[in-house]
């Protein structure tokens, strides 16, 4: 047997492995990111909620991505702050005086 028949399931293996790190960095897009948060809405919020409750708009501040908004027909708001590569952040401080 050649050594290629050995080494050729480790270079498969290797560009497999490759091929799905490149796909786990990549950046989710602004709909992937809203549908995730607007389903955690739906897990916590009262009866009657829905996807459509959701609506997501931009930050001033450069470290927040979005700002997602779902509000209640209640009247009951739920607000996610999403940082660039989709992590839930901390609601930002305003400014100092």
């Amino acid at each position: 047997m050649t050594r290629a028949v050995f080494f050729l399931p480790l270079a498969g293996l290797i560009a497999f492995v490759g091929y799905l790190g490149f796909q786990r960095g990549q950046l989710p897009s602004e709909t992937e990111i809203i549908n995730r948060y607007a389903a955690a809405y739906l897990q916590s919020a009262p009866e009657g909620a829905m996807l459509t409750d959701c609506a997501a708009t931009t930050h001033p501040d450069a470290a927040v991505r979005m700002v997602i908004n779902c509000v209640h027909p209640s009247g009951v708001t739920t607000t996610y702050f999403v940082g660039a590569r989709g992590e839930a952040l901390p609601q930002p401080q305003g400014p100092s005086a």
